[in-house]
């Protein structure tokens, strides 16, 4: 699926990682959360209907909302919290070298903050109201069982008022 050998972008920024002096360990971890990315990235541009197979033929689609889409895919999919944090982390270090590559003029994860335990979500239902009101009861510090009570009340109500 992803050609990385005409990937010059990719391969620029993997060089750029060597000059970080980062443990061999993360490394390896920056390059598959790099991996992770622009498979993600390709294939939601791709769902816009155009055509790419790199990293770097991608990197005129990128814009602000492409790092809290992919924030919001990782939470949705229930990835670990250390795992979002660390794929974000690799994003900052790759918008910090495409705007020092002059391949973008602004550094599209400013803004875009790491999550904490409280603001998982624990799993994705089809309504954003419902996912909006599990985090507010999450950041309230409410028990696990009364969130799952109070969003199984509200799911219940909102069936038989459809029905109604």
């Amino acid at each position: 699926m992803l050609n990385n050998s005409n990937d010059f972008t990719r391969k620029n920024f993997i060089k750029h990682l060597d000059t970080l002096e980062l443990s061999a360990k993360t490394h390896k971890n920056y390059r598959s959360d790099l991996g992770h990315f622009v498979g993600w990235l390709i294939l939601r541009i791709r769902s816009l209907g155009s055509y790419v197979t790199t990293l770097t033929e991608t990197v005129p689609f990128m814009n602000k909302d492409i790092p809290f889409e992919y924030k919001s895919f990782l939470m949705e999919n229930n990835i670990p919290v250390k795992t979002i944090n660390r794929r974000l982390s690799t994003l900052r270090h790759l918008a910090k070298f495409l705007v020092i590559s002059n391949l973008i003029n602004t550094n599209l994860m400013d803004g875009v903050e790491n999550i904490s335990q409280s603001n998982k979500v624990v799993k994705n239902t089809s309504d954003p109201l419902i996912d909006e009101f599990r985090i507010h009861l999450e950041t309230e510090k409410v028990s696990k069982n009364t969130i799952k009570n109070y969003v199984s009340d509200v799911r219940q109500f909102l069936v038989w008022l459809e029905k109604t």
